[in-house]
């Protein structure tokens, strides 16, 4: 039982990555991420069911396009596969038993997924294009004080880890003015390891916090 809940966890992961690797795409075009329906960058032809599947739609395509033939680029697969296991790893440290599941826990779960998946986006561009996507980093800080919030209204005085990753928040808003203040493009993807770095503590934390403490 458990190991089915696992795969059902890392095939949600692979639609999270699959999103992530759609927002990496269309956010610094300026593109709608949420109406317009995918299509290959390379003609353009609208991509329908079987050609959206995580991982499985990369391996049956081998790679390429349905339509027009072009090769289709492997960050898509590598993506998916790595928030298909980020997303195992992170429910992992949360020590999940779904038959003892508390309404905290879920809420801390729920806002973590909303919040990673706004930090591989804000990677995925910054690893590219060297910069950092406004909307994205105001999203993550958005959801970062919604929580802090809801655990001062709850009670909660352990904040600790959340404080925590409000400054990372606050070191990408700093990398960002910085950024617009220079006309030189930075040649390091320094968002991207700040996210990376972010994510890493997450997990670390939790993995202290409910099973060594």
């Amino acid at each position: 039982m458990t190991i089915f809940i696992y795969i059902v966890i890392f095939m949600i992961g692979t639609l999270i990555g699959s999103f992530c690797t759609l927002a990496v795409y269309r956010l610094p075009i300026n593109k709608d991420i949420t109406h317009e329906r995918s299509f290959c960058p390379k003609c353009n032809h609208k991509l329908n069911f079987l050609d959206l599947i995580p991982i499985l739609s990369y391996l049956l395509l081998r790679g390429k396009c349905r339509y027009c033939k072009e090769k289709i680029r492997p960050r898509y697969l590598i993506l998916e596969v790595l928030a298909g296991l980020l997303t195992v790893i992170y429910f992992f440290s949360f020590k999940l038993d779904l038959y003892s599941l508390d309404y905290d826990k879920l809420i801390s779960i729920l806002a973590g997924i909303f919040y990673i998946t706004g930090l591989i986006i804000i990677a995925g561009i910054d690893k590219e294009k060297k910069q950092l996507q406004k909307s994205v980093v105001i999203y993550n800080f958005v959801i970062t004080m919604l929580y802090i919030i809801y655990l001062f209204v709850v009670g909660c005085t352990n904040i600790n880890r959340y404080a925590i990753y409000l400054f990372f928040m606050l070191t990408l808003i700093v990398i960002y003015i910085v950024d617009k203040k220079h006309t030189k493009k930075r040649t390091l993807p320094i968002g991207f390891f700040v996210c990376i770095m972010n994510i890493v503590v997450m997990f670390l934390y939790n993995i202290l916090t409910y099973y060594i403490i």
